[in-house]
């Protein structure tokens, strides 16, 4: 009994920070947004995903991180009113939260409750109000691989000299087959993810059966066959593979970055993924993989939604940020030696003056 109570602690101090983030995440759409049940529920789970991978980074700086990326203009531009959508998708929500709840505790596995309860709001969502290429299923997704993607190299690549590398649970590569699986199927820009998913699986050593590399490589192939007839094979075509080399392309894309976290988050951004490049490489070099890939996209794509098609770039920014925070706080506690580390949370709570700032430009705008 002593060990499951243990077990339900340490449970909660991993997830509470996703659950503190996206529940004042859905509350903050649904009020001040004015944002359909449905949507709400979609966002605050995308925020959900993204906290739970910034983890790792501390408990308040994680928190204020996911908070972060849900109050930016991209992602909050996803809000907003609408009809109402149909009982149904309650009775969904409320369905998959019990699913989450019950193999949680019936089977005391907290990975695989929340992973069923993610597939039944993902099918539920997708059915109710999705649409071919939709870029709130898309953000969602995106939201999720990056979860899938971060775990996985922390557990198989820790920081040296704290823990021994362990091999990748059985259900993560198979998450982000899943997942790739179902982003692909619904916008083909998801397959961009799979430079970095490659990476991944490579550097945890994971030995997967031939039958996952080919369902894999067939995802990927299809994928990409779908990204140049959607992107580059169609009557208007939306992507001009010539546009990386047009200075003020370049320009625009900081400008968004900036637009989105102020100059300060290019700054904290660049520190963070230095130091990940310090003491977790490998998490260091798949997250710029799959930065690099939406940059590249975002230099070459003219159409529509520019700004929340490049949302993995936003989340893969605020991630490198977060871990620029931590470090800051690891450093200012180190320096003043406190084995408690008060240092680390009291920075770290400096952090929410960036979604303090977001917030108050939202209700600014309102009025």
């Amino acid at each position: 009994m002593k060990l499951l109570t243990a077990e339900r602690r340490r449970a909660l101090r991993i997830w509470s920070p996703a659950f503190l983030a996206a529940g004042a995440s859905w509350l903050l759409l649904m009020t001040i947004g004015g944002t359909p049940l449905a949507r709400a529920c979609g966002l605050a789970l995308a925020i959900f995903g993204v906290t739970a991978s910034m983890r790792p980074m501390g408990f308040v700086a994680s928190t204020a991180g996911g908070l972060t990326l849900a109050l930016c203009p991209v992602f909050w531009s996803q809000a907003g009113g609408g009809g109402t959508e149909p009982a149904t998708i309650v009775i969904a929500a409320a369905l998959a939260l019990i699913a989450m709840l019950a193999s949680s505790i019936l089977l005391k596995r907290q990975h695989l409750g929340i992973g069923l309860g993610i597939g039944v709001f993902v099918i539920l969502f997708w059915s109710q109000i999705g649409t071919p290429q939709s870029l709130r299923l898309t953000g969602l997704v995106s939201a999720w691989l990056v979860y899938l993607l971060v775990d996985m190299i922390m557990l198989t690549n820790p920081r040296p000299g704290i823990k021994p590398a362990k091999a990748p649970k059985y259900w993560q590569p198979l998450g982000l087959l899943l997942l790739l699986a179902i982003g692909a199927a619904n916008d083909p820009l998801v397959v961009l993810f799979a430079p970095a998913i490659l990476l991944a699986l490579f550097l945890s050593y994971a030995r997967l059966p031939a039958w996952f590399w080919l369902a894999l490589i067939v995802t990927i192939g299809v994928g990409l066959a779908l990204l140049a007839r959607t992107y580059g094979m169609s009557q208007t075509p939306v992507v001009d593979i010539w546009g990386w080399r047009e200075a003020p392309r370049w320009i625009q894309l900081g400008q968004l970055i900036i637009a989105q976290f102020s100059l300060l988050g290019i700054v904290l951004g660049v520190i963070g993924l230095a130091r990940l490049a310090r003491w977790y490489p490998p998490l260091g070099v798949v997250t710029m993989f799959a930065y690099a890939a939406f940059f590249a996209f975002g230099l070459v794509y003219l159409g529509r939604n520019r700004e929340i098609l490049l949302l993995p770039l936003l989340i893969i920014q605020v991630m490198w940020m977060t871990y620029a925070v931590n470090t800051f706080g690891q450093w200012v506690n180190k320096s003043l030696e406190n084995d408690a580390g008060l240092w680390i949370h009291l920075v770290s709570a400096l952090y929410f003056i960036v979604p303090a700032l977001l917030l108050l430009n939202i209700v600014n705008q309102q009025v």
